[in-house]
């Protein structure tokens, strides 16, 4: 499946830092914020990684939270990027918190997936079967 797949980052800001993953194996390769961020509470700001990236179609680029900052009251909002973008890799960030937050050049602010995508087109039924387990059975019908 990954046969095709290369990512190139480009690190055009000097105190970029290439994304990384933290442990061999992990999902998600880390992004960190290239220039010092105060997050003032329940403000959304735009951080800066100072990295550009180029993957192949058929993927797609995922900006999501790290547990740790989400556990502090930091959230990632957007962050999905298409295979066709070429700007910088910016990731909108609140501060849910009431105290105010800084962010120092090099921190992680966030992770970020590559994953395979569908892109077919969508067929327009009449009905689509319903016949399955669940049904149209959805919030908390698995008991959770």
């Amino acid at each position: 499946m990954f046969s095709d797949f290369y990512l190139n980052i480009e690190l055009f800001h000097p105190d970029a830092v290439m994304p990384a993953r933290s442990i061999n194996g992990d999902a998600g390769l880390d992004l960190c914020v290239c220039e010092k961020t105060v997050l003032t509470p329940d403000v959304f700001i735009i951080a800066h990684t100072g990295i550009k990236i180029e993957f192949p179609i058929n993927y797609v680029a995922i900006v999501k939270e790290k547990s740790g900052l989400a556990l502090k009251g930091i959230e990632i909002k957007g962050g999905v990027i298409d295979h066709e973008y070429r700007g910088e890799v910016l990731v909108l960030v609140k501060n849910k918190s009431t105290s105010p937050v800084m962010l120092e050049h090099g921190q992680k602010i966030a992770q970020m997936l590559i994953l395979p995508v569908w892109t077919g087109q969508p067929v327009k039924v009449d009905k689509v079967n319903t016949d399955t387990t669940r049904k149209d059975n959805g919030f908390g019908s698995t008991g959770e």
